[in-house]
């Protein structure tokens, strides 16, 4: 692994990576080479508070995810607010009033025939808030509720676009009874329950192949081991291939069939050491290819991950950004 950009890597396609820094971002190519024009959004306190790591974690500022859109805009989600923003850098739509900061990681998609899921994410312990999943249909610029938990979960981990059933997975946590994983195959419109009720359907994101899908556990703060898991496509049959040494904080399918899994720090009981770790999944073997201590700042500032970008089906290249980790804040690493 080498490290390719300080900041992070926000979106991955066939030739190039959008990454960001602060408020800014630009796409750039796999050797580093900046390859559009620099954007820029908000101004203001919110741009200072960005512009230094240590504010920019601690306060959840930054920019969050970045989706290209199908008519060539580029939607991002910063703090409590959601830009479409057009080709020239123009602000075309600001997308605010959702429940939290911003969505979880995976917590936002954009599929083949342009439509664009987001789905909201707050800490939520008291279940004092209703959870929703929204869907735009005319390229960001305006959404609606879909979905709506009425205070039955905590938050929508992930929403994600399955390219071999061509339908959506959707899934929630934290609790056991909260824990569902659910797919839609008419564009969000009815969903069905497919797996419930225990950590082993608590995942930040699902993987994809021919004929399952793959997830590590994100059982963090509970006593619960965390695992990595196959799910059959035809019974729905849960299988555990490997135990993990912590929450499984990314995961990430290639172009090349490769399925990748992190695991993360976050100061657990289940954890069994401070290190994160990248592991290689291949069929029934888990294969540890890297490890990175977790640094000596508060894991209130930055919990220690290893974070894929979306968009990784469209490339065979492996980029991760790694957060609160010994070597870098905030880095962008790629696989030699």
């Amino acid at each position: 692994m080498r490290t390719l950009f300080r900041g992070r890597a926000l979106y991955t396609e066939k030739n190039r990576i959008w990454v960001a820094r602060g408020m800014c971002f630009y796409a750039i190519d796999y050797d580093g080479k900046r390859v559009t024009q620099k954007y820029h959004v908000d101004g203001g306190v919110q741009k200072v508070l960005a512009s230094n790591r240590l504010s920019r974690q601690l306060l959840r500022e930054g920019i969050h995810h970045l989706l290209p859109l199908r008519n060539g805009d580029i939607f991002l989600t910063t703090k409590k607010k959601s830009y479409t923003i057009g080709q020239d850098g123009s602000v075309k739509n600001v997308f605010t009033g959702y429940v939290g900061n911003k969505p979880a990681h995976q917590g936002v998609c954009v599929t083949p025939d342009g439509t664009v899921f987001f789905g909201e994410y707050s800490v939520n312990l008291d279940h004092k808030n209703d959870t929703s999943l929204y869907r735009s249909t005319d390229n960001a610029m305006t959404f609606e509720k879909i979905l709506t938990f009425q205070k039955t979960v905590r938050h929508i981990h992930f929403i994600k676009y399955d390219p071999y059933e061509e339908c959506i997975w959707l899934g929630t946590g934290d609790a056991d009874a909260e824990c569902h994983l659910m797919k839609s195959k008419d564009n969000g419109n009815s969903w069905e329950a497919v797996g419930a009720g225990n950590q082993d359907w608590r995942a930040i994101g699902v993987c994809f192949n021919e004929t399952s899908l793959v997830w590590g556990t994100d059982a963090g703060s509970v006593p619960d081991q965390n695992h990595i898991n196959r799910m059959d496509r035809r019974t729905h049959q849960l299988e555990t291939i490997a135990d993990a040494e912590g929450p499984c904080h990314g995961c990430a399918s290639f172009s090349d069939g490769r399925v990748f899994i992190s695991t993360g720090v976050e100061g657990g009981e289940n954890e069994k050491d401070r290190y994160a770790r990248l592991k290689e999944v291949k069929g029934s073997q888990v294969i540890d290819l890297e490890k990175k201590k977790k640094d000596i700042m508060p894991l209130i500032l930055q919990y220690g991950v290893m974070r894929f970008p979306l968009g990784t089906e469209n490339t065979d290249k492996v980029v991760f950004t790694t957060m609160g980790l010994c070597g870098g804040g905030e880095s962008v690493q790629i696989e030699d």
